[in-house]
Formats: structure tokens, sequence, C-alpha cells
């Protein structure tokens, strides 16, 4: 054989090992970098949604309905395709169309009063698409603030003006919690970060290893870090049996405060106690 020829089938032979060695890494840092550019995003929106909800809640005596869909209008740019309807939402029609889908998928009743908790896709790990809580004031708060500031008003409102004492001051801060359960949708990308995100407190444990090829108690290091995640609260558990079924989700957290412009308005169907906690 010609040595040129010898030469030339040896360098290719180089060239495809280096290129097998290199190009997996290439498309996981480019198929990350969009992942996480859509996780960033979609915290922004999240925050965006604690906001709007807080606005809305202030100016509608705190409506739990009102907050929830301010939230869900919030974050319309994050979700995913819904029954065929695309997520588009560049022009007016298009987030028309995304918004009436979902809102007919979250809010059921004849007046749109009765809202769903757990999102259809996610039911079989139980979750919502978002938790929207209010965590001041309290729900074990509620019925001594109607009783006592709200007497002048059949205990059923509370001025947002009052100012008799630092207790009733302080109630009308209205603080919301907003929990949204992210849908990472980038192959590949989406399983690792999912699983990084479920162990990230024990990541210090498997320094040095490699995840592809290196086991850890008998499991890979990506399966060790999602059951050690999962064993952290309720929410990381019912991530954890959606990732089992290759849903992978992120859950985003805001919270937001505002000074409340409208009286507080005990409704039973839909008032700030259907979305208060006492914790």
């Amino acid at each position: 054989m010609d040595p040129i020829d010898l030469r030339r089938r040896r360098q290719s032979g180089q060239v495809a090992v280096e290129s097998a060695l290199i190009i997996p890494m290439m498309v996981f840092i480019v198929l990350g970098t969009i992942q996480l550019g859509m996780v960033h995003h979609a915290r922004l929106m999240t925050e965006y949604g604690a906001y709007r909800a807080a606005r809305a809640g202030i100016v509608n005596h705190g409506d739990c309905n009102i907050m929830r869909k301010a939230t869900l209008t919030a974050l319309l740019p994050t979700l995913a395709p819904l029954n065929g309807v695309k997520s588009r939402v560049d022009t007016l029609d298009f987030t028309k169309d995304v918004h009436e889908e979902y809102l007919g998928t979250l809010f059921t009743g004849p007046f749109e009063n009765t809202f769903v908790p757990i999102f259809p896709k996610y039911a079989s790990g139980g979750l919502p698409l978002f938790r929207l809580e209010v965590v001041n004031p309290r729900l074990g708060d509620l019925d001594n603030l109607f009783a006592v500031y709200g007497a002048h008003m059949q205990a059923r409102e509370v001025d947002y003006d009052d100012v008799r004492d630092d207790r009733i001051v302080e109630a009308n801060l209205l603080s919301i919690r907003l929990t949204y359960f992210y849908e990472m949708r980038i192959p590949f990308a989406n399983w690792q970060l999912h699983s990084f995100y479920m162990g990230r407190e024990y990541l210090d444990q498997l320094r040095g290893l490699q995840f592809e090829n290196q086991r850890v108690g008998g499991q890979s290091a990506t399966t060790y870090l999602e059951q050690r995640g999962a064993a952290r609260s309720l929410d990381h558990r019912r991530v954890s049996t959606l990732a089992g079924q290759r849903t992978y989700v992120m859950p985003l957290v805001a919270t937001w405060s505002m000074r409340m412009q409208s009286n507080y308005f005990d409704n039973d169907e839909h008032g700030p106690r259907r979305c208060a906690v006492d914790s």
C-alpha cells in the first residue's frame, strides 16, 4: 500500500475517534445551553406571574381565582402545546387560543369559579400546573380579622386602609408565593438537568465520578441523585414519579408582596381563604 494512502487512512481513523469523543459532548453543551436559557426564561416569568397575581389580588378583594387567572396569563409564553393547540403567543390571536385552551383545562363550572388543582398531564404525579398560595394573611388569622376588624361590615369585609393597630396593618400586606411546575422539553438536557436539580444537595458526594459509566451503590449516578432528591419532600416525590414517565418538571418558586388597595372580601367560593396557607 502506498505510504501516502496509509497515512491518510490513519488520519481518517484518528478524526473518527476524536469526533466520537467530542460530538456527544458538544451536543450536550448545545442542548444544555438551550434548556438552561428556557429555564431562566421560565424563572423570570414565574416572578412576573407572582407580581401579576399580587397586583390582581390587591385590587380585586383578594379573589383567589382572579389571581390564578392573572398568573396563568403571565406564564403563557413558557407553556407547552396543549390538546393540539400550538403554544405560540407572538400574536394576539395565537395568545387567545393558548389562553382559552389552558383556561378551559384549569377552570371549570358555569362561572369559571372552580379551579382544578391537578393538571391533567401531571395527574399521575398529583401535581398542578402551578400552585398559588397566600402566605400573608395566614388562613388561621382570617376568621379573627373578619370578626374584629370587619364587624361594622357584618364580618364580610376588612377595610384596606384600616390602621388602628399593627396587626391589621400587617394583614393588609398581601404576600403571594407562586410555585410553577415547569416542564423541561429539550431532549437529553431535560433528563440531565432534572437529575441535577433533584440531587443538587448531594452532588458533592459524586465528585470526580463519570456520570455515564460509573455507579454509586450499584446504581447509576443519576438514579442515585433521583432517589436522594425524591426523599426531600412530597413535591419532590411527585416530580420523581413524573420523571419515571419521561416528563421532567422543575419547580420554580417566586414571592411577591403588595399593600391592599381594596377591601378583603370573605367570599366562600373564591375569596382569600381559598388559597391562604397556615405556614
